[in-house]
């Protein structure tokens, strides 16, 4: 959330926002802002850069919104980005490393630093490397927002283990990984009943069943 100094100047349309990156990878921490001169900020020096392109951040809302972006880096050998400086990423531990895209808001006249807003956060997907005729070589990074976490699936099952770290001495799921999985039938009575399901049967007595299963000795 911006702060009210940062908001009266957007009003204004006087402030002055630079984009910053934030890498971290095997090596280390990287960053990186869209001005002449670096920054230090919560213990990261950010250095100048005026060629990594970022994407519109993905959109949507509720499970859609996957926050996806783009990162695309193209040679300039004048700025000693060759094509193989370029292809060193690939010595990198990148994968699956997080990305955070900022705003640095600065004060028009003092130049001080105001506020920096986090834009996007992410885990670094694939790099993909490709000759462009106008543009020479480049790297197209591709980034998860972190929005994707929420719909991911796996096979585990919460285990008493887990329970405790939030609810100390709750015994919910002690016998989560021997009572196996059942189907819940949800509907209004009369209704064809799905696989495991008893048409007729109210969703409150399904639930009881549930918890006695995952109960029972």
């Amino acid at each position: 959330m911006l702060s009210t100094a940062v908001k009266n100047l957007y009003n204004e349309g006087r402030i002055s926002t630079r984009q910053m990156i934030r890498f971290q990878f095997g090596s280390g921490i990287y960053g990186f802002i869209a001005r002449n001169e670096p920054l230090i900020w919560e213990g990261v020096e950010y250095k100048p850069f005026g060629l990594i392109e970022v994407s519109d951040i993905g959109s949507g809302t509720g499970t859609t919104a996957d926050g996806s972006f783009t990162l695309t880096l193209a040679e300039s050998p004048d700025d000693g980005l060759t094509p193989d400086v370029l292809v060193q990423i690939e010595n990198e531990d990148y994968r699956d490393r997080p990305v955070r895209v900022m705003d640095a808001h600065f004060h028009p006249d003092t130049g001080a630093l105001l506020q920096v807003e986090t834009v996007a956060r992410g885990k670094l997907d694939v790099i993909e490397h490709s000759i462009d005729d106008e543009r020479g070589y480049t790297l197209l990074a591709r980034c998860e927002g972190s929005q994707l976490d929420y719909s991911r699936k796996n096979g585990r099952i919460r285990s008493t283990a887990d329970q405790n770290r939030r609810a100390p001495g709750d015994l919910i799921f002690q016998h989560g990984g021997q009572s196996g999985r059942i189907e819940i039938y949800w509907g209004r009575k009369g209704s064809t009943p799905s696989n495991g399901g008893t048409a007729g049967s109210s969703p409150a007595s399904q639930i009881q069943k549930f918890y006695a299963l995952i109960t029972s000795r």
